[in-house]
């Protein structure tokens, strides 16, 4: 009997019917059981052989001290094979902790670098080599783990993540006609996305073409800061802070460009939704940058935090129609070529 022990961050997963919980039951298929430990409130679920325990703790420090306590519980009474964590950080530290007093395996999964800085730093280079394997999202992961944490690289599987919302046949010469030129960002409002770099270059951009507007789709800690610069920069009529959206096809759909200007990234789904869509992409050199979409052929890549370049390549590809379409076909083609949901399942 193969029995899994997961920690997660993950609150949608406590979330009935959710696509996260949709995704462990499918998960749970592959092994005997799957018990999921999700460091979030809520109330503990079971379907099938997915059994879903919440840490229903008001503070980091007190649902680290319960989880520790729930899993060891799991652990002896389960008769766990195998600690999976997605995290290299605190909960990374507590599953190897937990591996080496229970002599069971740890696999990590890392789908990105945020906020590794101080203790997280510390943490995540005491971790990860002592890890018995890992799965990371892209082959850029995969050669940091190795030339900057030391990881033997026999221990890591790269392993991209499947997108569910499925491919779109839309070309990106049928898109709809709009006096509009429309750029499109979807993400967090927080510092590691960098979408201000994005409202400085729009303000440049309108210089020369002023019916161009930029559509902010995500909410976040930086929305009041960066609602603030694009009315001091003048341009308030072309940025439009749109919010969560819970359908985001339709911005896919009435968008001209997709823009991702990340500091850092794993695998961003987006950028997978935007090429599905046959959208022309622009993207800093970070991520799925080189693997998913290449610079020139199915996007068009620039260094991170170069706004000079980001102004000169949205410019570019207003005025560049062909580009526009050569750009999202590739892109498209590039999806079309990922691994579908069984053969991820089965890596």
């Amino acid at each position: 009997m193969f029995k899994i022990l997961s920690l997660s961050l993950d609150p949608k997963i406590l979330e009935s019917n959710s696509s996260a919980q949709r995704r462990q039951v499918e998960y749970s298929s592959l092994t005997d059981e799957l018990n999921i430990l999700v460091f979030s409130r809520g109330e503990k679920q079971t379907t099938g052989n997915l059994n879903i325990y919440p840490v229903n703790q008001p503070n980091k420090i007190l649902k680290l001290l319960k989880g520790f306590v729930l899993a060891k519980k799991i652990i002896r009474e389960k008769k766990i094979n195998l600690i999976t964590v997605q995290d290299q950080y605190f909960l990374a530290l507590l599953g190897l902790f937990l591996s080496k007093k229970f002599k069971i395996g740890l696999e990590l999964q890392i789908h990105g670098f945020e906020k590794f800085i101080g203790v997280r730093k510390v943490i995540a280079n005491y971790v990860l080599p002592r890890a018995d394997s890992i799965r990371v999202v892209s082959q850029r992961l995969k050669k940091r783990m190795v030339e900057e944490f030391g990881v033997e690289r026999e221990k890591i599987t790269v392993v991209p993540i499947f997108v569910e919302s499925g491919i779109r046949n839309q070309e990106s010469g049928d898109r709809r006609d709009n006096k509009k030129f429309i750029f499109l960002t979807i993400g967090r409002l927080a510092p590691v996305k960098n979408i201000g770099m994005q409202i400085e270059a729009m303000a440049e951009v309108i210089k020369k073409y002023s019916n161009t507007e930029l559509w902010i789709v995500g909410e976040g800690e930086l929305r009041k800061k960066l609602k603030v610069r694009s009315q001091k920069l003048g341009i308030k009529k072309n940025v439009k802070f749109l919010g969560w959206q819970n359908n985001v096809i339709k911005f896919y759909e009435q968008a001209d460009v997709f823009m991702l200007t990340s500091n850092s990234e794993g695998w961003p789904l987006v950028i997978v939704e935007a090429a599905s869509h046959s959208l022309p992409i622009i993207m800093t050199d970070t991520g799925s940058a080189g693997e998913l979409v290449k610079d020139q052929e199915s996007s068009l890549v620039i260094p991170v935090g170069a706004q000079k370049e980001l102004e000169k390549v949205m410019i570019k590809l207003i005025e560049d129609r062909n580009l526009r379409e050569k750009l999202g076909r590739a892109a498209h083609e590039a999806v079309l070529k990922l691994p579908g949901k069984q053969e991820i399942f089965n890596l």
